[in-house]
């Protein structure tokens, strides 16, 4: 049970379809019918929260890591706690994320508790700049216009190719392998239009 690959998007949507549609069932569902044993908010935030991560545990022993990594899909959590109204979790969650960033020049595909990368791909993900545009809308803190700033020069140094950008296969030595030679959707429907948004 977490909060990355396998179940961001149901999160996401159930609290962002409360917001746009105003329907108390979609919020219910965010709150309550998560997994059987995560089923609110405040119990991702006792057993999958651990400090400034968040950490895979087994469903029906919450105590304990079902991981020894982290993927880069939880990035989006961020952006989820500033709709939540916990913008304080949000904030330390996000510094977190960037600091993986600011090592190892994007966010690996998954890396370790100690900030190290397990998997080294960068498909070139849109959830952390969504997370960053939720963070400046809501702070106003000009630092998350200078983290787009960071993640765009870095796009544009890493990833820019003659037809837009590429995802790497491997951040360690930015390879662009053949099966990542190809611009992602989300590339453009999500990650440059926030960056367009954010505007620095």
């Amino acid at each position: 049970a977490g909060i990355g690959a396998g179940i961001d998007s149901y999160y996401e949507y159930c609290l962002k379809a409360y917001i746009l549609l105003g329907d108390e069932g979609y919020l219910y569902r965010f709150n309550k019918v998560i997994l059987s044993v995560l089923q609110h908010y405040d119990a991702i935030m006792r057993y999958v929260n651990k400090g400034p991560l968040f950490i895979d545990v087994h469903m029906h022993k919450p105590t304990i890591a079902a991981r020894t990594y982290m993927d880069s899909l939880l990035a989006f959590w961020p952006g989820i706690q500033v709709l939540k109204g916990d913008l304080k979790a949000a904030i330390e969650f996000h510094e977190t994320l960037y600091q993986v960033i600011k090592r190892h020049k994007f966010l690996p595909e998954a890396f370790t508790h100690d900030l190290q990368v397990h998997w080294a791909q960068h498909p070139i993900r849109p959830e952390f700049i969504e997370s960053t545009y939720l963070l400046y809308r809501a702070t106003k803190d000009e630092h998350y216009l200078h983290v787009a700033k960071n993640i765009l020069d870095s796009m544009n140094k890493f990833l820019r190719v003659e037809c837009g950008f590429a995802a790497v296969g491997d951040i360690r030595s930015m390879n662009h392998e053949d099966r990542y030679e190809s611009m992602q959707s989300f590339l453009c429907i999500n990650e440059l239009t926030l960056l367009e948004l954010l505007r620095f």
